[in-house]
């Protein structure tokens, strides 16, 4: 998810004329997973990790379908690539947080994905009080890393209200943890080359 990485479903660069606005459905169905994220976090907090795997589940299809709606209705726009991944990162985080605290995964995930995302942020921040071009252009390995991300969280859901038994599950939610892991690795070296190459281009005029 350049330093932000914008939602891929979204389409390439946009022209004025090929911005929808921000009154639309695809936008609208980005938003849903702004409203589902706290709505997942209550219900895990209050153990009904059934609901909450619904929860997560709503809020992760909301996340293809807003895609799928942008690029059939015509409806791509500029608030919407920004929208995209930010709620993308707000949900893993929240998912993440919550399953950390309960040591249904290591605590050092949700740190590794939180730090790139805040050091996307500011390095995005950056170029644009520099007057440098905030590279957007999506790349394959941090969609990689939103998968597996969502594959694990999943998995570590289902374990905990019992869908099959907890040791079963312990080396699937383990190696798709490490994946992850290693996902988001590759995707924040990437971000800091993108950065990096960023900086020494000209700034912007005005």
């Amino acid at each position: 998810m350049g330093a932000v990485e914008p939602g891929a479903r979204r389409g390439g660069p946009l022209s004025e004329a090929a911005d929808a606005g921000p009154y639309t459905l695809a936008n609208g169905l980005t938003a849903l997973r702004f409203v589902l994220a706290p709505v997942f976090l209550v219900l895990f907090v209050r153990g009904d990790h059934l609901r909450a795997l619904a929860a997560f589940a709503a809020a992760a299809a909301t996340d293809v379908l807003d895609g799928l709606v942008a690029r059939a209705l015509r409806q791509r726009s500029r608030l919407g690539a920004v929208l995209d991944p930010v709620a993308d990162k707000f949900l893993g985080a929240c998912a993440l947080v919550a399953l950390a605290a309960t040591g249904d995964l290591p605590r050092w995930l949700p740190a590794l994905v939180i730090a790139r995302d805040a050091a996307q942020l500011a390095g995005a921040l950056l170029l644009r009080a520099l007057h440098h071009a905030v590279p957007l252009a999506p790349t394959r390995i941090g969609k990689y890393a939103t998968t597996a991300l969502a594959v694990t969280v999943v998995l570590a859901l289902a374990a905990d209200f019992g869908a099959y038994p907890r040791e079963a599950a312990a080396p699937w939610v383990a190696a798709m943890g490490l994946l992850t892991a290693l996902c988001v690795s590759l995707s924040f070296g990437q971000y800091t080359l993108f950065f990096v190459r960023a900086l020494r281009t000209r700034p912007l005029p005005g």
